[in-house]
């Protein structure tokens, strides 16, 4: 097994050792192909625009610790970050962004089997195919498509979703839209999220399709729920039916059913970013990484009602899950940030003096947490000195 470290210092003309790291992606894998095992690092946070890169032996392209790199496929018109022709290989730590159709093409030929694990996949206008007896794992991921279903699962495609959020901004599409004739395919302790009502149509589609097992998850936006033949501890926000009964013959306008043991219904409670299309169904999601989560926050109907599966203590964040577990890939919870609070004509000439954190300069507008009684600054506020560039939380006596 050997290293071939990538770098935007780099040189592709380099040996790709870690003080003399490659330039490209592309080349790194295609030197790394001519050995099974071979990981291809990329050791900073540059963005990358590469894509279509195809894979011939069983590697590793990962990113180092906490480095972000983002690979960009809108250069090129790239349809795959990575075409895979063998199967084996893992892919840790990349965000993927602006590729025509999904993340790694998969479903080659017989289908390949891979793994993405703490990856994230945005600004994409296709499905990330995986089928054709292809096994993949997704785990502790976030990825989220603008122009069709997130992932489509065909003829005996074998994949386990865990800890992942999963999202369609398309109008009428599915987060996972599976094969039910071959249905092999596992959803636990994952976010999905999208808009499957179409008024064009009048169809409501099933946000999530043809899966064989759905636990511990939560199923938001418009259109119809879940289709799942084993569904059991999931939470449903939808504007139609959270629950249908199973359908091996369509996508849309299934026939309701009652929820089955742990399942409920009622507004998750996101932190940020939540159910697209329930206020106009016509509308497409908007679902963005760059500016939304979905942690639960203090209250959700998620918090603590799943149940124990394939020993997973952990959440897509890393931090451990309590017991019993929550519903969906973020385990716990974070207070609930008040609206803006004001008060008008206070006035702070040198420094705060006033406990109570109103309103500096009667410019700007804070927030408060009711159950932890701080309060989330912002560098560089104006106002009194001693609130400059504060970075961290004062607490309230209030």
């Amino acid at each position: 097994m050997t290293v071939f470290y990538v770098s935007k210092a780099g040189n592709d003309s380099n040996d790709g050792t870690f003080g003399s790291p490659k330039l490209t992606i592309a080349n790194a894998v295609g030197v790394a192909d001519d050995t099974e095992g071979d990981i291809v690092e990329i050791i900073d946070s540059g963005q990358y625009n590469e894509g279509d890169i195809s894979i011939f032996k069983a590697i590793t392209v990962r990113a180092t610790g906490s480095n972000k790199p983002i690979m960009d496929g809108d250069s090129s018109n790239n349809d795959y970050a990575f075409v895979s022709y063998v199967s084996g290989s893992v892919f840790l730590g990349l965000i993927m962004k602006n590729y025509d159709d999904g993340l790694i093409n998969g479903g080659i030929t017989a289908g390949k089997d891979y793994i993405l694990s703490g990856c994230m996949g945005h600004f994409l206008l296709g499905p990330t195919p995986i089928g054709g007896g292809g096994t993949a794992i997704v785990q502790d991921c976030r990825i989220v498509s603008e122009g069709r279903s997130t992932f489509n699962i065909g003829a005996d495609g074998h994949v386990w979703f865990n800890n992942s959020v999963i999202a369609t901004n398309a109008v009428g599409y599915h987060t996972i839209d599976a094969n039910a004739s071959y249905v092999n395919v596992t959803a636990s302790f994952c976010t999905l999220v999208g808009s499957g009502h179409n008024n064009s149509s009048g169809r409501d589609g099933y946000l999530v399709n043809g899966v064989r097992k759905l636990i511990n998850c939560i199923v938001s936006g418009s259109g119809d729920g879940i289709n799942a033949y084993d569904s059991t501890y999931n939470l449903v926000h939808v504007s139609n039916n959270p629950f249908i009964k199973w359908d091996t013959s369509g996508s849309y306008d299934g026939t309701p059913r009652s929820p089955n043991a742990g399942e409920i219904t009622g507004n998750p409670l996101f932190q940020s970013g939540s159910q697209p299309g329930t206020a106009d169904p016509a509308v497409g999601g908007n679902v963005d990484f760059d500016t939304q989560w979905f942690k639960l926050t203090t209250g959700s109907p998620a918090a603590g009602t799943a149940t124990s599966y394939e020993s997973i203590t952990v959440d897509i964040s890393g931090t451990t899950r309590s017991t019993p577990p929550s519903m969906g890939a973020y385990g716990s919870e974070d207070p609930d940030w008040s609206s803006h609070f004001e008060t008008p004509g206070r006035r702070y000439d040198a420094a705060l003096t006033d406990r109570r954190y109103e309103k500096s300069l009667g410019e700007y507008e804070y927030r408060y947490s009711d159950p932890n009684r701080q309060i989330p600054f912002q560098l560089n506020i104006r106002g009194a000195p001693s609130l400059r560039r504060r970075k961290t939380p004062y607490s309230s006596s209030i």
